[in-house]
């Protein structure tokens, strides 16, 4: 065994993962700090050099990582959400992707005086923005209204097509003069999108199909996928060169946007290999850069960047929104996030790779330039999108109101006194009855079930960082947590538990299928109900400096009062629950189940 590729291997799992974390606890772009490590795994220490250890397999390896990761990507796409944003899209991958090109490979020519042929090519690569930093960022961020399923949207579309056009510029730039290379792009672009198409369509209703009706079993539906997709985009770039991440990108879309059969377990799956997979990625292609590179990065270089920032992106996005309904805070917004990702740096190092062993003069220095782009990109657009969507009142990355499930008596109280505070709640209930009481109150409801798959569709989540289940129904509270935990987290999903006794605990349904027990050991619907049918009223409570929370509970002894949540001066929710206690201070509001 080679003990020097074992180890390899090992860091880039644990340092891809740590940086994850760590990213994550600093609330950091995570590509920063992944990059950080694979130059450090790489030039710095020489623990990891990947054309070395991995040689012929490297690159293969990088294009089946990538084709996963837009296949993912493509799961999350919603075509409701692109009814909404399908005239802008369409514009940024049309109009967006050609001013892009031509912007870039101008700036680039002059900026980094490289030949016409190689500013061609760059200008091509530099078209991709990339799902693989834009996601996270969203994660992140959390944009309010279109803008953020805009941002998705174009990302992920960005990278097939893209990438696609990159391809066929290079094949074009090596192989053919400049009519046969017009005509090769144009009749290549169309095939592929023909191919790519077809087959992506047909893959995803072969494994919808099969999964419907069991062809394949449960324990190997995620495996089964996996080979489809790896299948696909191995069979597709045969039949038509460079389709294949097209196609993988066709079947994500299909199968996330299909009727035919619950993919929850294909979407999770995917979602914790695309973290593996990313962090991998970026660390294993920073480590391929040599110190000798950063030769290549001058002046030229950092203004090949700014241009890119500030005149690029911002033409892109201006030329693709007219005639929109998009503010002008929203085209700022959108005008600042174009972060470069993984599928760049492959293609670039690719390319770099095959011109080098060309002899193509001038070729050395488009990897060093590309990945200084990805840097910097990331690092401005990372640090300032944050802060500049505060800025613009178009973020929502501490979402506190409430989804709640269950329109009765105590929702619509609980809904009432939070409303009270600043803070959204949308009630959601099957029964039209039920549903019509809450709204002569005033309050937002939906009127659906909640495990049909529509419930998301009528739902805004804008604003809403919890989910209640505040139904009799145990096992529909259970149901809904675990759908909404995919939204929420599972650690903003809660639901009413059920009493103790010495055969059964608090909550008899596994943690890992059920929602935080609201409110204390012993306190159900039934309980709740009850109380409130007898006079017990939700009453908000604010504490001061000469109103503490003993002097609360000195007010209303003898009336058992139940305390249900508590909201801070900053709007911040904090629910009680079985396993968390809370100590209210100064400053916070109490709301609270009182008896009269």
């Amino acid at each position: 065994m080679n003990e020097h590729l074992v180890i390899g291997l090992a860091a880039i799992i644990f340092f891809g993962v740590t940086a994850q974390f760590v990213a994550w606890r600093l609330k950091l772009p995570s590509i920063l700090l992944l990059l950080i490590s694979g130059f450090v795994l790489g030039p710095i220490s020489g623990v990891l050099s990947p054309d070395e250890q991995f040689g012929e397999f490297l690159f293969p390896a990088i294009s089946f990582a990538v084709a996963i990761i837009l296949f993912e990507g493509g799961l999350s796409l919603k075509i409701r959400e692109l009814k909404v944003t399908s005239g802008v899209v369409r514009m940024l991958i049309s109009v967006g992707i050609v001013t892009t090109f031509i912007l870039s490979l101008v700036i680039s020519k002059f900026a980094l005086d490289i030949p016409w042929t190689l500013a061609l090519l760059l200008g091509a690569i530099l078209t991709v923005t990339g799902p693989t930093v834009v996601l996270p960022m969203l994660m992140l961020i959390r944009p309010k209204g279109q803008i953020g399923s805009i941002l998705k949207w174009e990302g992920i579309l960005n990278d097939p097509i893209g990438a696609l056009f990159a391809v066929l510029v290079f094949e074009a730039v090596v192989s053919a003069s400049l009519g046969q290379a017009t005509t090769l792009i144009l009749s290549g672009f169309m095939i592929t999108i023909f191919v790519g198409g077809l087959m992506g369509l047909a893959a995803g209703m072969l494994v919808a199909t099969s999964l419907k009706h069991h062809w394949v079993p449960e324990f190997l539906s995620n495996a089964f996928t996996l080979a489809i997709v790896i299948t696909l985009f191995a069979v597709s770039n045969v039949i038509q060169h460079e389709s294949g991440l097209f196609s993988v990108t066709i079947m994500g879309i299909y199968l996330g946007n299909q009727r035919l059969v619950s993919i929850r377990n294909i979407v999770g799956f995917k979602e914790d290999l695309r973290v593996l997979l990313l962090s991998s990625l970026f660390i294993v292609l920073a480590a391929r850069l040599q110190f000798s590179d950063l030769q290549q990065i001058h002046m030229g270089s950092i203004v090949l960047l700014i241009m890119l920032i500030v005149v690029v992106r911002p033409a892109a996005v201006w030329l693709s929104s007219i005639n929109s309904n998009l503010s002008w805070k929203e085209k700022l917004f959108l005008s600042s996030m174009a972060p470069r990702g993984i599928v760049a740096a492959a293609v670039i190092s690719l390319f770099a790779v095959r011109l080098e062993s060309m002899g193509v003069e001038h070729s050395e220095v488009l990897a060093p330039n590309m990945f200084l782009i990805i840097v910097g990109t990331i690092l401005i657009y990372g640090l300032a999108a944050r802060p500049l969507s505060k800025a613009l009142h178009l973020s929502d990355d501490n979402p506190q109101g409430c989804v709640i499930l269950g329109s009765n008596i105590l929702s619509i109280a609980l809904s009432k006194a939070l409303k009270a505070e600043g803070l959204s709640t949308t009630i959601i209930d099957a029964r039209w009855a039920n549903i019509k009481e809450a709204r002569m109150e005033g309050l937002n409801t939906v009127n659906a079930n909640v495990l049909s798959e529509a419930v998301q569709e009528k739902v805004s989540f804008t604003g809403m960082g919890k989910f209640l289940a505040l139904t009799p129904n145990l096992e529909l509270n259970s149901l809904a947590c675990i759908r909404f935990s995919d939204i929420f987290g599972l650690k903003e999903v809660y639901q009413l538990g059920e009493p103790e006794d010495k055969d059964k605990p608090a909550q008899w349904i596994p943690d890992d299928l059920s929602g935080q027990a609201l409110f204390g050991p012993n306190i159900t619907y039934n309980e709740l109900i009850k109380r409130m049918h007898h006079g017990a009223k939700v009453k908000r409570t604010p504490l001061t400096k000469d109103f503490s929370y003993e002097d609360y509970k000195a007010q209303n002894e003898g009336k058992d009062p139940i305390l249900l949540c508590i909201v801070s001066e900053n709007k911040s929710l904090v629910f009680v629950t079985v396993n968390k206690k809370i100590q209210p201070k100064p400053g916070q509001v109490i709301i609270s189940l009182i008896d009269s």
